[in-house]
């Protein structure tokens, strides 16, 4: 009888903790992705400058070029004309980067 009280015991404490733990991150990520949380406020901000919306934008195309060239390459044959793509695409982006940076500077 001891034992099944000290295993019962011991399953209701782990699963208290669970429980906790699953609550407070939980709460943790609502706080931060939420519709008021900190992470959305930051992006919106983000995305209202423009300057700072061209650059996460680029970021994110620069980001998804390497996902893609890594899907790409796994597959191809010939990576040429993988890296010809993505240094293409590269360069028009290092031109847009210096055109915006010239903007702001004059």
């Amino acid at each position: 009888m001891e034992r099944l009280l000290h295993e019962t015991r011991e399953t209701f404490t782990a699963l208290m903790i669970a429980t906790c733990l699953a609550a407070g991150i939980g709460g943790a990520v609502f706080y931060t992705l939420g519709p008021d949380g900190w992470l959305v406020e930051r992006v919106r901000a983000v995305l209202l400058d423009p300057n700072l919306a061209t650059l996460a934008a680029l970021t994110a195309i620069i980001a998804g070029l390497a996902l893609a060239k890594r899907a790409l390459d796994r597959n191809a044959t010939n990576s040429l004309v993988n890296n010809l793509l993505v240094g293409a695409v590269g360069l028009g982006g290092f031109i847009m980067i210096l055109q915006s940076v010239y903007t702001v500077l004059s």
